[in-house]
This record gives C-alpha cells, sequence and structure tokens, in this order.
C-alpha cells in the first residue's frame, strides 16, 4: 500500500536495450541501476511534511546533460504523434514544473528567481532545444527534417 519503504532497502532499476551493431547483428544490452529509496519526510500525524528543496537527492545528484538529452528525445518522439505546438508546450510545462520545485524565488518577483548550480544549465539546454532543428520545421524539407529527427 502506502507504507514507508525502511531505511536500508536498495532499489533496482533495469533498461534493456536492442540495437543492430556495424557488424549487422542485433544486440541486447542490460544496463541495471541501484540505489537507495528516498522516503519523504513526514510529519507527526503522517501526512506529507514540506518538501526539503536544499536536502533533496534529487538536487545533489541531478544530471543537467542526461536530462536535456532524455527530455530531447522524449521531444523528438513525440512529434511523430502529436503536433509541435504540443510538444513545444510540453517542454515549456516540464521545465516550469522543474524550476517550480527547485529553484529559490518569491512570488511575484521575478528579480528574485535563483537556480542552484546543479540545475543551472538546463533552462539553457530547453531554450536551445526550442530552436533547434529537433522540433522547429521551418524553412526545412521533409528530407532535411527526417534527417536530423
Amino acid at each position: 500500500g502506502n507504507a514507508a519503504i525502511p531505511e536500508g532497502k536498495r532499489r533496482y532499476i533495469q533498461f534493456l536495450t536492442k540495437y543492430q551493431h556495424s557488424s549487422g547483428r542485433t544486440r541486447l544490452r542490460a544496463t541495471t541501476l541501484c540505489g537507495p529509496w528516498y522516503n519523504p519526510p513526514t510529519a507527526p500525524d503522517g501526512a506529507p511534511a514540506n518538501f526539503d528543496v536544499h536536502n533533496s537527492p534529487v538536487r545533489h545528484s541531478f544530471d543537467q546533460e542526461a536530462a536535456a538529452v532524455l527530455t530531447a528525445r522524449l521531444a523528438v518522439h513525440q512529434t511523430e504523434t502529436d503536433d509541435i505546438a504540443d510538444v513545444l508546450r510540453w517542454v515549456d510545462r516540464s521545465l516550469i514544473r522543474l524550476c517550480a520545485k527547485f529553484a529559490e524565488y518569491n512570488p511575484d518577483d521575478p528579480a528574485s528567481f535563483r537556480l542552484s548550480a546543479e540545475f543551472s544549465l538546463y533552462p539553457q539546454f530547453m531554450f536551445h532545444l526550442r530552436r533547434s532543428q529537433f522540433l522547429q520545421l521551418f524553412n526545412s524539407s521533409p528530407d532535411e527534417a527526417a534527417y536530423y529527427r
């Protein structure tokens, strides 16, 4: 159910990647990741406590480059079925959610907005992704668009 995971328990995630090698043979690569579970703090009544952005394990282990690559790959994949405007909106909403959770700011004061070093480049990556040939098809032939995607 909703019971907290005991301290010291580990989580395992396995990725299976199937690809064709340059020799023509199909290969299957298994990558297994292991790490501790994160139990968010709870109040005495059992309700979730306030999220502490400074001590979050996500903040300390966030890989901006990997997150940007994953977001770009998901966005390009979405362009196969969704309208470009919807994909761009999804990229924007994802960035806004990340900033709302991990940035320090005072509401209604744009000058107070600060992102820690672990997140500082990610908005720039998203800025360039939005304008890249992966998502912008203006002035491109269908062949060029397929090549870049």
